[in-house]
């Protein structure tokens, strides 16, 4: 099958294709709220007011620096210093993504109490500003909701979504995914049946933190019904099936990262110029785990150059796959172990040269550069020969989790929330 820009549809989870009304709407009220203990539902009301001081947030935007918008938000030079200084220990402040938010809590005389970053995971880095500044990690109280929706499409799949109040981002998912097999902004010809099936991780509030994950999906169109079944962990492959039969898998590194750079010649983001890409740049938050796309053997640990921190897995026939930028290795790693697909690697970093965290990702053979969406696909493939009965399950699962889920009045209530 030709996938051409597949990665895209799979690993489409980029904040900047979001639909708006999905992004997270609480945000901590004060930190120092945080440091009472009280439970986390009383500390996600927007412009909370304690008696005992008051909070100011700001929404990071490109450009922007811890620097810039503490004086925004009114700290002196010496609250700025004890803040970055303290937070370093904790968090790299140059990580700041657009819209993270940033926090400043003061006392009812004005005196600075507290800093917090919130990232678009709902994870919280909290400095404390008193004689000893000292700065905590405060993870969120979440759970996953598995949501299912049916929807007709009467024009496009888009407008479909945006008028269903889903993100319109699994359309580019779906439309990347299904390339193969038919164009869908010129296929779909009206009264088609969409079927999806997504995960989503919830605060106690029922606040969204970051992004939903697509689990199933389903189109039927005429006498013909495409599934695609995404991976439940990180080892396991997209399937694509087609009336019932396996069309294709792709197996990927880095599970709900976005393509940023694809294979081949581009304009280098360091040095400027075009320049050959030897593999693909997948965007993932620092910290998200890496997994071995494929069965093989550690020939490299270590650090190497512009790469930073590398894993290299000897597959066969003169194949290698190659994982750098990472943050860190797996502990217990080394040279010469067996590896197989989904086994932990490291984590996604900025080690090396690079512009943020990412995974740069190769697959040579006899050390010429493939694509790994291609070439390099199908050879990691041949050595991890599919199970084809064990992707039928995954579908038959899939679909019966897709009826309960779209029969129980909750799950669609939920699936039907923050319409804008």
């Amino acid at each position: 099958m030709t996938r051409r820009w597949w990665l895209v549809g799979l690993l489409g989870l980029s904040p900047l294709l979001a639909d708006a009304s999905w992004q997270e709407n609480t945000w901590l009220a004060s930190a120092s709220q945080a440091s009472t203990g009280e439970p986390e539902r009383n500390r996600s009301l927007p412009n909370a007011r304690r008696p005992d001081g008051s909070t100011k947030t700001l929404r990071v935007a490109s450009g922007d620096t811890l620097a810039s918008l503490l004086r925004r938000l009114g700290a002196d030079a010496e609250t700025q210093q004890h803040a970055i200084t303290t937070l370093t220990d904790k968090f790299d402040p140059r990580q700041l993504q657009p819209g993270n938010r940033v926090s400043l809590t003061r006392l009812d005389d004005g005196r600075p109490l507290s800093v917090a970053i919130e990232r678009a995971s709902g994870v919280r880095y909290i400095v404390t500003l008193d004689e000893r500044p000292r700065a905590r990690v405060v993870q969120p109280r979440t759970e996953t909701r598995v949501l299912g929706r049916e929807i007709v499409i009467e024009s496009s799949l888009y407008a479909a979504l945006a008028s269903a109040a889903l993100p319109t981002r699994f359309a580019a998912d779906l439309e990347a995914l299904l390339a193969g097999i038919m164009n869908v902004r010129r296929d779909l010809s009206g009264g088609e049946r969409l079927q999806l099936l997504w995960q989503e991780m919830r605060r106690e509030n029922g606040a969204r933190v970051g992004d939903p994950r697509l689990t199933y999906a389903g189109l039927v169109r005429r006498a013909q019904r495409l599934e695609v079944v995404w991976p439940q962990g990180q080892g396991g492959p997209v399937m694509l099936f087609k009336d019932g039969k396996l069309q294709d898998t792709l197996r990927f590194p880095v599970l709900g990262a976005r393509l940023t750079s694809p294979f081949g010649n581009r304009r280098h983001p360091v040095y400027g110029g075009v320049r050959r890409h030897d593999g693909i740049d997948l965007a993932a938050p620092r910290g998200t785990p890496v997994v071995a796309a494929a069965s093989g053997r550690i020939s490299f640990l270590g650090r190497r150059g512009g790469y930073g921190r590398v894993v290299e897995l000897e597959h066969a026939s003169g194949t290698i796959s190659r994982y750098t930028h990472l943050s860190r290795f797996t502990p217990g790693l080394a040279v010469g172990d067996s590896v197989i697909t989904g086994d932990p690697l490291g984590a996604v970093g900025a080690s090396g040269l690079t512009t943020g965290p990412n995974l740069h990702y190769e697959v040579r053979v006899d050390d010429r550069p493939v694509d790994p969406l291609k070439e390099g696909q199908r050879l990691l493939q041949e050595s991890d020969s599919p199970r084809r009965e064990d992707y039928r399950v995954a579908l038959f699962e899939a679909r019966a989790q897709l009826q309960e889920v779209i029969s129980d009045p909750v799950a669609s209530d939920l699936a039907a929330l923050d319409r804008p």
